[in-house]
């Protein structure tokens, strides 16, 4: 445990030391602020045109965690997907590309403690991505209301949305781990991830107009539909095994692609 734990400090220094976890904070900040100012467009131009109509009654109904929280959570789902290649591309590429792979796995730490120590120090910078989302959600709390004159958010809603998008982050991070230790290219693991995630993402695309078991298979693979559950309140055991499930299949794979290298 101390190893990984020294391990996964050493990554974080590197992380923040570097621009790499600074840039992509401030991508996301950027990139959620954009998706946050439009959810709330989209909502007062709705606002303004049901309040001259008959359908005043729509307005009652109106929940802002629906039409905006929920709505930024999705498009922040799609950039974790897009970015989070960026950021394990290097785990273990760079160390293989600038030969430090090799004292990596000269000193006395076992292949499984290497990989959960960097792991790790991804999760880290993934939560505080994730985090850093959290506080439209607040600024929403504190300047807005509800139809009722009561809260604005509904923080159950928020947190399970939340989870969903780190559960969804610890998922990208896995697979780009592992497809950082199959090549010394950080550009190509950064693509090959990107792609294979990409496909997770958007696999319900290639059945639409199917029915019966192809479309519940693309369903059961997808990532977007998994979080779908979590964007509206809900947390099913299905779901959370769906990326769980990932996370362990990329960390063992991980761990076997490291422990191959070490007798090759």
């Amino acid at each position: 445990m101390r190893s990984t734990l020294a391990l996964a400090k050493k990554e974080l220094q590197v992380y923040f030391t570097t621009p790499i976890a600074y840039a992509a904070f401030m991508v996301m900040a950027f990139f959620a602020a954009q998706f946050f100012t439009g959810a709330l467009d989209a909502y007062r131009t709705f606002v303004v045109r049901v309040s001259g109509s008959e359908a005043q009654g729509v307005l009652e109904h109106l929940n802002l965690t629906d039409v905006v929280v929920s709505r930024l959570f999705a498009s922040v789902g799609v950039f974790i997907v897009i970015s989070a290649p960026f950021l394990s591309m290097r785990l273990l590429a760079e160390e293989k590309r600038g030969r430090t792979f090799e004292l990596l796995m000269t000193s006395p730490v076992r292949p499984l403690q290497i990989v959960a120590g960097k792991y790790l120090a991804a999760l880290v910078v993934m939560a505080v991505s994730v985090g850093i989302v959290a506080l439209f959600p607040a600024l929403l709390s504190l300047f807005a209301k509800g139809a009722q004159g009561g809260p604005a958010v509904e923080w159950q809603t928020v947190g399970t949305g939340l989870l969903g998008l780190l559960l969804l982050g610890a998922m990208c991070m896995a697979v780009g781990l592992f497809v950082s230790a199959l090549t010394e290219s950080v550009i190509v693991a950064a693509l090959v991830s990107l792609i294979v995630l990409l496909g997770l993402w958007v696999v319900t695309l290639f059945t639409v107009g199917t029915e019966g078991p192809l479309r519940d298979l693309a369903s059961g693979m997808s990532a977007s539909e998994h979080l779908m559950p979590f964007l509206q309140g809900r947390i099913e055991l299905k779901d959370v095994v769906y990326y769980l499930s990932f996370v362990a299949l990329g960390l063992w794979l991980t761990d076997r692609a490291v422990e191959g290298h070490r007798w090759a």
